[in-house]
């Protein structure tokens, strides 16, 4: 209808002007190369405009016979476009849905139909690195780095391939390129900080835990609390200072109060210095909070006084701190190792018998014998120490420290695990 209305409206005009034309009176003469042309000025105005209108319509006829080539070539290209979209969009979904077989068949469609380009790349690594093609994924995101827009998911990309593969260092420098790029990504930072940590390098762990705990969830808030408690008392052991021994273990703390490898490091340091005090009131505070057998026996060896009068300080510290277990049971064993048999009997009696582990059992077993050794023989009514060792073998075990990544027992605490290597895992259970 438009098409219709458009030709009817240049028919009105072409006829209105040429009744216009057709209405001037005057004729036109021309003499050229012995040639005398005259005629109506009207008619030779709508031969030229006629012939001007017949340039145009040749041009326009000659313009889409040239460019036939190029049409058919164009709708090539546009088929070829469509299919290889299609292709990187299912790749991409089957990459995300860890499918790495399908993900490297739509990845090679892609690369056909719209060749190598910073998507079919990506999208290549992914697929690679999925179907277990780690040279071939090490290659594209090599390429990627080249990049600038997507040198930071390449450098991701080899950071994850060479954890795959156990090259840590390989991983941290890849981790540190990516982080370089973009400052403030609390993703990599995150994976990052553990890597600087297992390497010891202690004040990038730090600077990079800074980074992580932007985004992070109160469970990881807290769990980076922790992490950087220990990487503040691992500086604090190789600190040039005294001072700045104290200002590290005073910030270890601070990030976690009952952290007890820090609170024996500041109590070392205090003794050291002659501060008597300080040890044995950071110590007090802790065995409160979280009381532990070596708390008790500094306690016990740096209070003043005699042996009767640091047993009558811890008991009221047990009691002040709500008689936890491992307080009672700790200083049940000083009394125990004072040869305060009843006094020694009525602490781990305040132990339930659902809380009592192999200690508990072991302890009362070793006041059974101790009782019938001093009366001579095993009364009726006394407990029997062999039915308490025989408690001792089927109950929980003790406490200890122990590796969360691969359950291993250790004598000692320590930042990173020998077994395993892994960073902030040993704790005391």
């Amino acid at each position: 209808m438009r098409r219709i209305i458009g030709l009817i409206i240049w028919i009105l005009i072409i006829a209105s002007l040429a009744h216009v034309l057709a209405a001037q009176e005057g004729t036109t003469r021309i003499d050229w190369l012995g040639w005398r042309i005259e005629t109506h000025t009207s008619l030779l105005v709508a031969g030229m405009l006629f012939l001007i209108w017949m340039i145009m319509v040749l041009d326009r006829l000659l313009s889409f016979v040239a460019n036939i080539p190029h049409r058919i070539s164009g709708g090539f290209s546009s088929r070829r476009g469509k299919q290889g979209r299609r292709a990187l969009a299912l790749g991409m979904a089957a990459a995300a849905a860890g499918e790495g077989i399908e993900a490297m068949k739509h990845a090679r469609k892609s690369v056909h139909y719209l060749g190598h380009d910073v998507m079919t790349d990506l999208l290549m690594a992914q697929a690679s690195s999925l179907s277990g093609d780690r040279q071939s994924a090490r290659r594209y995101f090599h390429a990627l780095t080249t990049h600038p827009d997507t040198a930071y998911y390449g450098h991701i990309g080899h950071m994850r391939l060479a954890l795959e593969a156990g090259d840590e260092q390989e991983a941290l420098t890849a981790g540190r390129a990516a982080l370089a790029l973009k400052p403030r990504s609390a993703s990599i930072a995150n994976a990052l900080f553990v890597l600087e940590a297992k390497a010891e390098h202690w004040d990038n762990a730090e600077a990079v835990l800074k980074i992580a705990r932007h985004r992070q969830s109160p469970d990881q808030t807290a769990q980076s609390k922790d992490a950087e408690a220990i990487i503040l008392l691992e500086k604090a052991k190789t600190a040039q200072s005294e001072k700045a021994r104290q200002q590290l273990l005073s910030r270890s703390l601070k990030a976690n109060p009952d952290f007890l490898p820090a609170i024996l490091a500041q109590s070392d340091l205090y003794l050291a210095n002659q501060q008597t005090r300080k040890a044995t009131a950071l110590l007090e505070k802790h065995f409160l909070h979280a009381p532990h057998p070596a708390t008790a026996d500094l306690l016990m060896q740096n209070w003043s006084g005699n042996s009767a009068r640091k047993l009558a300080r811890l008991i009221k510290l047990t009691d002040k701190g709500g008689q936890q277990k491992e307080a009672v049971l700790a200083t049940a064993r000083v009394a125990f190792d004072q040869q305060l048999w009843g006094e020694a009997d009525r602490l781990v009696h305040l132990i339930p018998e659902t809380e009592r582990d192999a200690r508990v059992w072991q302890l009362l077993a070793d006041l059974a014998e101790q009782t019938a050794d001093d009366e001579g023989d095993v009364a009726g009514d006394k407990p029997d120490s062999g039915q308490m060792l025989r408690y001792a073998a089927t109950a929980p075990r003790q406490p200890e420290w122990r590796c969360q990544s691969c359950y291993s027992q250790l004598s000692e605490w320590d930042a990173i695990c020998p077994q395993c290597q892994s960073f902030a895992s040993i704790k005391w259970q």
